[in-house]
Parts: structure tokens; C-alpha cells; sequence
């Protein structure tokens, strides 16, 4: 059975080294987190990982023609027709000028930003140039075209404003740029040059960021259970919330919930006193999308459940063995940093992680030169880039 690591077992990976196991709540278990995340975040810029390159693809949108009736008073333009409904990441000319929409408002209506001072009645075009990412896009390497063995080139942002504005921007579009989405700042959007009069297929390489560490661990309340049939996982219980996707829900073989792959401590709400639970979880799945409160689509999906205990939490998405290693070593870095730890041990916990990056990097050596894995093998010092 796959083993994933979770938020949570990094948690108690963290409450078992630093003797911590009764001591985890409040300022202590805030600061646990922090490091945790801290240490997430901070491992894809060590190292140009193979593991973190993915792929995409996007499909372009062709320009529309409408009939419209704008009001300045309002900002508010009016078709005939219908908007498309990505029609947020494109434009509309007036009067041979440009203008964004700000939002769609319905089918028919929507919102210019900065629009025109004057009323106006006629036809207009619609055309893209935007096309939000993937949450876990961090960079983009290359966008091609495969159907025409083309390489886009990549510009600056004002580059393809430039050539939006002053090319003609319903051919092919030559260029690219990435830009922080308006919609939700924390992801990215390519811009394009131009939306074309054909729809194109583009592909994209990318370079992934971690995700985000927002569910430590759920548990199933005293008679709270779930059931699977298939790829639909039923709880008893409204529990489930949109954050939860790419979680990783462990089922137990009980009722009672799971506790990972190592004993914990588990707390008595009622006498205050610590004990030790081993109850390993009979299956793993990555929850893949949230229908409702009570209902998840899984990943790898297992025979039939039928009323057992469950948890949730976030996952550690790392390749198994070395990479793993190496975010419990900066995990464990950070700690004694939050913890104002002797110039010794922070010493010590940096030396480790910096020996933990050299295994992992060599683990992760495809496609990286041998000059490069030689350069580590004799203990060259390395840098965050």
C-alpha cells in the first residue's frame, strides 16, 4: 500500500525529536506548524528539482464579434448575444481602442474597466489574451505549440502589452509573458500576445511550488464514520471543506480513527493523562474533489468501506527517500530557529540539513550533469538560488 506523509506526521515527527508530545498546544504547537511550513516552503528554492517539473496544456480562445451598447455612466456594455463565459480575461475594442473587462455580470452583461467617457451603440470584438494557471505553477519554462513545432518566446510583461497594443493582436500569438492573477494573487496567468483566428493548443512546462500545508489533521468525532463505493467517498458527518482537495484521507480498519504508521500519544479528555494508540490506517487515498460537505471523489480507490474511521490531512507532496529526509532536517532547522536555539545546535541542525540536501539532490540527479553531481560528491558548498 502507498504510504503518503501528511501535515500531520510531520507534526509529530517534530513532537517526538524535540520532546514535545505533551506539550502541543498553544504557543508550542503554533510554533511547530510554523516551522513545518516554513521548511515546506522553503525546500523548492534549494535546488532546481526534477521532481517539481510538470507539465500543461491550454486550450486559446478566438475572438468574438458583438453587438453592443455601452453606457459610460455605468461602465456597463450590453450584447446582443451572449459573452463568453471566460469573457473576465479578455478585452473589447471601441473606437480602435482597447478596453479589459473588469467582470461578467450575466450573459449579456459586462463591466469595462476605465471604459470609454462617451455612450456607445455598434459592433465591437471580443478577444483573449489571458489564461490563468494551475495553483502549484511556480514558474513556467517554455509554452509551445505542437501542432506547428513553434516555440513561443518568453518577454516581459510590458513586451506583450506592447504587442497587444501596436501589432495586430488577432494573429498568432509570438510571445509570452507570466503575471500574478488579478482574480487570485497568489497564482499566475500567461499572457499571451495574441488570441489568433484558430483555436491553438498550447503546451506548457513548468517548474511546481508546494502547496499549501491548511489541513493538519480531521478526525472522525465519537460515531462519525466514513464509507466508500467506488470513487465516492461517504461521510456521516459534514466535514469536508473545498481546502481539502489533493488531502489525503487514511481509513481505518475500526471504527476508531487512524494514528499514521508510528504509535501516538494521545491525550484523555476526561482523566488528562497521556497513552500510547497504534491503530495504522487500512487505506490511503488522495481526495481529488469535494461535491459537499459529506461527499469526496478519491484517488486510488479500495474495496468497499462501510462505516470506519477516518483523518484528514494535508500532504507532504515529495518524492519518497531522500527529498523526505531533507524537509524533516529543515523542519527540524527551523525549529531550533523559532526556538532561539544555542549557536551551537543551530549550528548542528543546519550542518545536517546541508549534508540531507547533498543526498537528496544526488537522488534527484536526472537529467542534471555529472559535473554538477561531482560538485556535490565532494562537498562544495551550496546555496539557496
Amino acid at each position: 500500500m502507498t504510504r503518503f506523509v501528511t501535515f500531520q506526521d510531520a507534526y509529530e515527527h517534530l513532537l517526538i525529536v524535540f520532546d514535545q508530545e505533551q506539550k502541543d498546544s498553544g504557543s508550542q504547537g503554533r510554533r511547530i506548524r510554523i516551522a513545518i511550513q516554513t521548511a515546506y516552503q522553503r525546500l523548492p528554492a534549494l535546488h532546481k528539482w526534477a521532481y517539481f517539473l510538470g507539465s500543461g496544456s491550454l486550450n486559446t480562445s478566438t475572438p468574438d464579434t458583438h453587438t453592443i451598447t455601452y453606457v459610460a455612466a455605468t461602465g456597463l456594455a450590453t450584447t446582443t448575444g451572449i459573452w463568453d463565459a471566460d469573457a473576465i480575461y479578455g478585452a473589447i475594442t471601441i473606437s480602435n481602442t482597447r478596453y479589459e473587462i473588469q467582470r461578467r455580470i450575466s450573459d449579456t452583461v459586462v463591466e469595462l474597466k476605465d471604459g470609454p467617457a462617451a455612450d456607445y451603440s455598434g459592433s465591437t470584438r471580443w478577444q483573449r489574451f489571458r489564461y490563468p494557471l494551475p495553483s502549484d505553477v511556480g514558474d513556467v519554462r517554455n509554452v509551445v505549440d505542437p501542432a506547428q513545432y513553434f516555440d513561443i518566446r518568453r518577454v516581459y510583461v510590458d513586451q506583450t502589452w506592447w504587442w497587444q497594443q501596436v501589432i495586430n493582436a488577432e494573429t498568432y500569438p509570438l510571445v509570452w509573458a507570466l503575471y500574478p492573477s488579478e482574480e487570485s494573487p497568489t497564482n499566475w496567468e500567461i499572457w499571451l500576445s495574441g488570441s489568433g483566428e484558430t483555436q491553438r493548443s498550447l503546451k506548457y512546462l513548468y517548474q511546481k511550488r508546494t502547496t499549501d500545508l491548511n489541513v493538519l489533521e480531521v478526525q472522525n468525532a465519537t460515531g462519525a464514520t466514513v464509507s466508500i463505493t467506488g470513487d465516492v467517498a461517504t461521510f456521516s458527518t459534514g466535514v469536508l471543506t473545498s481546502n481539502m482537495v489533493g488531502a489525503v484521507l487514511r481509513v481505518s480498519s475500526t471504527g476508531d480513527h487512524p494514528t499514521g504508521y508510528l504509535p501516538r500519544k494521545e491525550r484523555d479528555s476526561v482523566q488528562g493523562t497521556y497513552s500510547e494508540v497504534n491503530n495504522p490506517p487500512a487505506s490511503e487515498h488522495i481526495i481529488t474533489a469535494v461535491n459537499s460537505a459529506t461527499e469526496a471523489i478519491i484517488r486510488t480507490p479500495t474495496a468497499t468501506v462501510v462505516a470506519k474511521g477516518y483523518s484528514i490531512s494535508s500532504r507532504i507532496d515529495l518524492t519518497p527517500g531522500p527529498m523526505i529526509e531533507l524537509f524533516y532536517r529543515l523542519a527540524e532547522e527551523q525549529w531550533d530557529i523559532i526556538s532561539r536555539a544555542e549557536p551551537p545546535v543551530l549550528k548542528e541542525s543546519s550542518r545536517r540539513s546541508q549534508m540531507a540536501l547533498r543526498r537528496a539532490m544526488i537522488a534527484d540527479g536526472r537529467g542534471h550533469s555529472d559535473a554538477r553531481i561531482s560538485s556535490v560528491m565532494r562537498g562544495d558548498v551550496i546555496e539557496e538560488s
